[in-house]
């Protein structure tokens, strides 16, 4: 390659493309694509399906704030299969609502709470998180973010991490 060298100049075998004289030209745009995909993710989405079940024990419960003397508590998200327990019995569902500042506590008895979510609470999107304020297995939310409830019933998702 020596007898080669002086004949080309530097630059011949390099697409005109990739010439650049500033490298940080091409980093900006790189950087902003890498950015754009990585917040675009959903990190619910990335969880699969069939294994969840073995990291995840999940409790979903139904209760609606007129009448707490009744909660539904279910396995899975089906409302259907949802069954009625006096509340107090492995939950305990407390709620206020004072104007527009609503609070919203539950206490589980024999259920570790290590991430839990709210329908009824108005998220910006979908990687906010609740500001629940735990302490033990009672989580509390005290906000002015409240949708409407569905059929008069609202529903708290717990999970409690089995490898925890």
């Amino acid at each position: 390659m020596k007898i080669l060298k002086d004949v080309f100049s530097e630059y011949v075998s390099t697409p005109t493309f990739l010439k650049f004289k500033d490298s940080r030209a091409i980093l900006l745009p790189v950087i902003a694509f890498v950015l754009t995909l990585l917040s675009s993710c959903n990190p619910v989405a990335l969880v699969n399906p069939d294994s969840y079940s073995e990291k995840w024990e999940n409790t979903y419960v139904w209760f609606s704030p007129s009448d707490l003397s009744t909660i539904y508590v279910s396995g899975n998200g089906d409302p259907e299969t949802a069954l009625p327990v006096p509340n107090d019995s492995d939950y305990l569902i407390e709620w206020s609502k004072k104007g527009e500042v609503y609070e919203l506590r539950i206490t589980s008895y024999y259920q570790d709470i290590d991430f839990a979510w709210f329908d009824g609470y108005d998220a910006e999107n979908n990687s906010e998180e609740i500001p629940w304020i735990q302490e033990g297995n009672t989580l509390e939310l005290i906000s002015e973010k409240l949708l409407p409830s569905e059929n008069g019933r609202y529903r708290i998702s717990l999970s409690d991490d089995l490898k925890d």
